[in-house]
C-alpha cells in the first residue's frame, strides 16, 4: 500500500448487509509478497546460496562466500520472500523481521568484497 486511505463505514437502517473492514494487510506488489521486502542493501531481493567450494583465506569477498545466509527469510533453495511468504498468504507473522532481512555479514557490518575474516554467520 503506497498511501493510506482511512476506510469509512456508513450504517443505512433500511439495509441488511454485513460489512467486514480489515486492517493490517497490504496488498501484493508487483513481486507478488505484498509490501514485505528484503532490507540488504546488497541482495537486493536476489537470492544467492553460500559458496563452500575450496579457496584461499582472505580471497573472497562475504557475499560471495555467504550469499543470504543469516537472513531471516533464507531457505536453501530460495527466497523465502517469493515462496513461503507467498504460500503462506502473506502470512502476518513475517512481519517481526521487517528492517532485519539481510544477510548476517551485512547485519554484522561488513561489505561484499570485504576478504572474509569472520566464519560466524
Amino acid at each position: 500500500m503506497e498511501k493510506y486511505t482511512k476506510p469509512v463505514v456508513l450504517t443505512m437502517d433500511e439495509l441488511a448487509e454485513g460489512v467486514y473492514a480489515a486492517s493490517g494487510a497490504p496488498a501484493a506488489d508487483a513481486n507478488g509478497t505484498g509490501g514485505i521486502k528484503c532490507d540488504s542493501v546488497y541482495m537486493n531481493g536476489v537470492w544467492q546460496a553460500p559458496d563452500y567450494s575450496y579457496w584461499t583465506e582472505g580471497t573472497r569477498g562475504y557475499k560471495k562466500q555467504f550469499g543470504c545466509l543469516g537472513c531471516p527469510a533464507y531457505t536453501e533453495s530460495a527466497c523465502g520472500l517469493q515462496t513461503h511468504y507467498v504460500e503462506s498468504g502473506n502470512a502476518a507473522s513475517y512481519d517481526v523481521d521487517n528492517g532485519k532481512r539481510k544477510p548476517s555479514w551485512e547485519a554484522k557490518g561488513y561489505k561484499p568484497d570485504d576478504p572474509v575474516t569472520d566464519f560466524n554467520m
